[in-house]
């Protein structure tokens, strides 16, 4: 099992790789992303109100399922976790009721990645992708952290500083 820092340090170089368009739009840093994988990429509203995205892949094309009922930066954040999903790789699937998945036949579907737990590494890894691609939409970080800043970086495994 790779190390917290060496997890820390790979999902840092990972969001730093994704190309982002300046200023941020988050149509073409889809298509962005969707070109550097050679597949599409859809963001669907989803059919059930959950708290959480829904990354389903095809054979054709990768689809994110984010909630209606949150705020924008919520939902940014959730397609940025998705989109994290793509990137590390991961590929464990789960089954999913019918009703989630309106409009896409069962036997099209390859993987269904949902969020459930954040104990589980894949999804400590998407988050901490998510993450750094949030904080590259905010701007650089600050050379020193202090305070809770410091003893939160130190708990998630990241540089203390």
């Amino acid at each position: 099992m790779r190390g917290q820092g060496g997890q820390w340090r790979r999902c840092r170089r990972l969001a730093a790789a994704v190309p982002m368009p300046v200023p941020f739009d988050q149509d073409r840093f889809l298509a962005g992303i969707a070109e550097l994988r050679g597949r599409p990429i859809e963001v669907l509203p989803s059919a059930v109100e959950v708290p959480c995205g829904l990354l389903v892949s095809t054979d054709a094309t990768d689809y994110i399922l984010a909630p209606g009922n949150t705020s924008s930066l919520h939902r940014q954040h959730i397609v940025f976790h998705e989109i994290a999903h793509l990137l590390c790789g991961h590929g464990d699937g789960v089954t999913v009721p019918a009703p989630v998945l309106p409009g896409l036949p069962a036997d099209l579907v390859r993987r269904v990645l949902g969020r459930s737990a954040y104990t589980d590494p894949q999804e400590r890894e998407a988050e901490l992708v998510a993450t750094f691609l949030t904080q590259r939409l905010a701007g650089p970080a600050p050379r020193e952290y202090s305070g809770e800043l410091k003893g939160l970086g130190e708990a998630f495994g990241g540089p203390s500083r």
